[in-house]
């Protein structure tokens, strides 16, 4: 029972809030109506005025359109006059400053009157009523063009300079090439040469001006430079005639010069090309004009230069050693040069040049063994020392040496069979020489009466040789070695042969003393071995069988003897005093005991020592 009472007391309270919220709806709308007809009213109210706006506001801003299209048009044609008359008034000032000015005094304002004039022609130009004004003005124009260029070809004949020849002949470009200048004044030339560039003009003549100047200056700077090499070469000869007797000029001397200008300009030529170069990046920034004018400018210098080259290889005949630096130089940028002829104006035979050049130098390997295999000339140092064809043969086996790569690959190859080792081809040359000139200087060995003194031929010869391949800064020995590793020790057991051979020809003085300890009391035996007159002359046919003879025979013979070894002289001595000087010290005591003194002795202890070192005592190469 309890419970339905609560639940009618619930449903009568949510009827009681439903009927309130009723009541409440009915007067909002009653409220919205009233709303709704305030905007109704004053929405008419609107239209009324929007039309009223209408009738009188619009035919206003039409005629406002019409009034500001009037007055753009009248501002466009104030503009119009304005510019006109700014570029008709000033047209006549720039032309006269064209024509009567001069570039190469005031560049820069001309170059701004310039602009002036291409800035009134562009403007005059969509005005068909200047016509003859446009025309005017091109023609001063043109008249603006000329002047710039021939002020261009003016600028660089004045700036063009001699360059400096002292470190080019000096080889000490290397650190210093971006300090060589070649032109005094670069900021106007290439202030000029842009300018010209970006205008639509064509022909652009200043680059043919470029291309003509420079490449005469880089062949003036070429020729200076060959003509002051020969220069100093001149004044080193005089100054060396100085302190020596006078230096004929012979016609090896002319054409050692001559092999030496064309290296230098070979290489100075690569120098002045590289600086033009980088000038030319600023002066001319367009790619492909500038490939085009440096095609022109490098013909003259570069067809010079190896025409040179080329007469001096054909023509003279001086032997591969002058001509090695040149080889090197040639080899190691043939490419560049290569390209430079390729791509030049002129017809460059450069692969022709270094065709004949190689060819050339592979004649003179092949002729350095045919003259030591058929060397049939009859002259031998008097002396016994180094023959001239060893010393000669050994500077060209270090020349061959200090180009190897050089040699291997440009001159060795040309005539090695396909397929040969090109690491082995020097060191099998070295050895072919080598052999030649072994078998060689045993020829020349048996030129000599004297048998001992040939000896001593064959001791210096071969001591050279092997001072020379021990020389490390000459590195002959690794290329031989390459081939015979045993080659130092076969010269040095030849040496010794030769020392020991040597030291025969006093085998009779050392035999004479062997008798000495049975001289005993023997005062006749003494007087006869020691007896000499002390005004006896060594050079008399007539002398006693005895030691001081024999002694003073053997060392008249050898008197003119040379061993240029100082070390090996100096060891002979030592190895000859051994052998005698005990016996003839012994002999002289007894001499001394028995009071034997024939007329005095003539080789004391002091005396006998210096007769010793006075051997080999002629000029000696150190």
């Amino acid at each position: 029972m309890t419970t339905d009472n609560n639940a009618a007391e619930s449903i009568a309270k949510k009827l009681a809030q439903e009927e309130e919220w009723l009541l409440n709806f009915e007067k909002n709308i009653v409220k919205s109506g009233q709303i709704r007809q305030g905007i109704e009213k004053v929405v008419d109210k609107f239209d009324q005025r929007l039309s009223s706006l209408e009738k009188n506001v619009l035919p206003m801003h039409i005629s406002n359109g019409k009034l500001q299209k009037k007055q753009h048009n009248i501002q466009r044609l104030i503009n119009t006059i304005d510019a006109t008359l700014q570029f008709y008034g000033k047209t006549s000032t720039v032309e006269n400053a064209i024509n009567n000015g001069n570039p190469t005094v005031d560049l820069d304002p001309y170059l701004e009157n310039m602009e002036s004039l291409q800035q009134a022609i562009i403007f005059f130009e969509t005005h068909p009523n200047y016509k003859s004004q446009t025309e005017n003005m091109r023609i001063t124009l043109d008249t603006g063009y000329t002047m710039l260029e021939k002020a261009y070809k003016t600028l660089l004949l004045k700036h063009s300079v001699n360059v400096d020849p002292t470190p080019f002949v000096k080889n000490e470009l290397t650190p210093r090439l971006n300090d060589v200048k070649i032109l005094t004044d670069e900021e106007s030339i290439i202030k000029i040469g842009v300018w010209l560039l970006k205008q639509p003009r064509v022909p652009h003549h200043f680059l043919g001006y470029y291309s003509e100047i420079r490449g005469a200056q880089i062949l003036k700077n070429i020729k200076n430079i060959a003509e002051a090499q020969k220069t100093m070469q001149m004044a080193s000869r005089n100054k060396l005639s100085t302190v020596r007797k006078p230096i004929q000029r012979s016609d090896k001397t002319d054409i050692l010069a001559d092999v030496d200008s064309c290296h230098i300009m070979c290489s100075s030529l690569l120098s002045l090309l590289e600086l033009e170069e980088k000038l030319m990046m600023k002066a001319i920034p367009d790619t492909s004009k500038r490939a085009q004018v440096f095609r022109e400018l490098v013909s003259r210098p570069l067809i010079y230069v190896v025409l040179q080259t080329q007469k001096v290889v054909n023509e003279k005949d001086i032997g591969i050693v002058p001509l090695l630096p040149l080889l090197h130089l040639l080899s190691q940028n043939s490419a560049r040069f290569h390209n430079l002829a390729t791509n030049s104006i002129g017809d460059v035979q450069f692969d022709s040049l270094m065709r004949q050049l190689q060819v050339k130098c592979s004649s003179y390997v092949n002729e350095v063994i045919e003259n030591l295999n058929e060397d049939t000339t009859k002259f031998v140092p008097p002396d016994g020392n180094v023959h001239p064809t060893t010393a000669s043969t050994l500077n060209f086996l270090s020349s061959l040496t200090a180009h190897r790569l050089t040699v291997t690959q440009h001159v060795l190859a040309l005539t090695a069979p396909q397929g040969t080792s090109t690491n082995l081809l020097l060191p099998k040359l070295f050895a072919r020489i080598l052999s030649a000139l072994g078998s060689m200087l045993k020829k020349k060995a048996n030129l000599y009466d004297d048998p001992t003194l040939a000896t001593v031929f064959l001791l210096n010869n071969y001591n050279y040789i092997a001072r020379t391949l021990a020389d490390e800064q000459d590195g002959l020995l690794p290329a031989i070695t390459e081939m015979n590793s045993n080659i130092l020790s076969f010269y040095h057991e030849e040496i010794a042969t030769c020392t020991n051979e040597y030291l025969k020809s006093w085998n009779g003085i050392a035999s004479i003393l062997k008798s000495v300890d049975r001289i005993g009391e023997d005062k006749q035996m003494a007087k006869h071995i020691m007896s000499v007159s002390r005004n006896c002359n060594f050079k008399s046919t007539v002398l006693l069988q005895t030691f001081v003879r024999d002694f003073d025979q053997v060392l008249a013979q050898q008197t003119d003897y040379c061993i240029s070894d100082p070390k090996i002289s100096a060891n002979v001595q030592s190895e000859v005093k051994a052998r005698i000087w005990k016996n003839y010290s012994l002999l002289l005591d007894i001499c001394q005991r028995l009071h034997v003194f024939p007329q005095g002795i003539k080789y004391t202890e002091n005396t006998f020592e210096m007769a010793i070192r006075n051997l080999f005592s002629s000029a000696r190469i150190n």
